[in-house]
Order: C-alpha cells, then structure tokens, then sequence
C-alpha cells in the first residue's frame, strides 16, 4: 500500500484553511459574544464557512498538483478540519462567557452541523474539481 503524501498534505493545508475561515464565521460573522444569534447571522455564518470550504478543496487540489487522485480524501480532510477548527475557535469565545455550560450542547450542535455541511460543500467541490483535472496524471513529486 502507498501512500498519497501529496494529497495528504494538500488535505491538511485547504482544512487549515478551510478552518481559519470557518473559526472566522463562528466568531465574526457569528456574533459569539451574544447571549442569542438571529437566523441572519447562523446563515451568513454557515455560507462564510461553506466559501472557506470550497477554497480550502481548492487550494488541496492545488498542492496536489491538480491531480484526481486524492481528491476524496481532501474533501474529506478539509471538511473535518475545518468544522473542528471553526468549532474550536467558537468554544474559546463562548465557553468563559457562559455560567450554565450550555455552550457544551451548542459546540456539539455546531460540530455536528458544520461536518454535514462542510462535507456536502467540499464533496461537492472535489467532483466538479475532478472534471477539470488533467485527463493523463503526473506521477506524484517525491
């Protein structure tokens, strides 16, 4: 069995980017300091990190030489990192904030929510990327 060490890699950078806008969504856009989001705000939030996904795919595809090999398991690596990452960055705001330890049921609520969506955005994303992947594949950089 080899490995694809490229795609591995090209999964971590668009999750990593994929994270950053996400964490962006659930605390900027999301007003995390709130006590309660409008559903404006949860929308707005969830297409900010939708976009973060479809760029962090985009940017795995790129490390991966544009190849079509992988590009499951980047969406994949995207999708988990960037909901766990945006989740992360929400707990750290919210979590002093609340007495009640509600924000416990919240995180596990966004976490869930955001892997859904992340995986149907990034999913998405890799299939119409592997249309547009080079039809003979270069071998992999060593």
């Amino acid at each position: 069995m080899t490995y694809n060490w490229q795609a591995i890699l090209g999964g971590l950078v668009g999750g990593v980017l994929a994270g950053l806008v996400a964490g962006y969504a659930t605390t900027q856009v999301l007003p995390a300091a709130s006590a309660d989001y409008s559903v404006t705000d949860m929308l707005w939030a969830a297409v900010v990190a939708a976009v973060g996904g479809v760029f962090g795919v985009a940017a795995g595809w790129l490390v991966n030489a544009r190849r079509a090999r992988g590009l499951g398991g980047i969406a994949a690596l995207t999708s988990l990192l960037g909901s766990v990452i945006g989740t992360y960055a929400w707990a750290r705001v919210v979590g002093p904030l609340d007495e009640t330890g509600l924000f416990v049921v919240g995180g596990i609520l966004m976490l869930g929510g955001g892997l859904i969506m992340l995986a149907a955005v990034c999913g998405l994303t890799a299939a119409l990327l592997r249309v547009q992947s080079p039809a003979v594949e270069r071998p992999a950089r060593a």
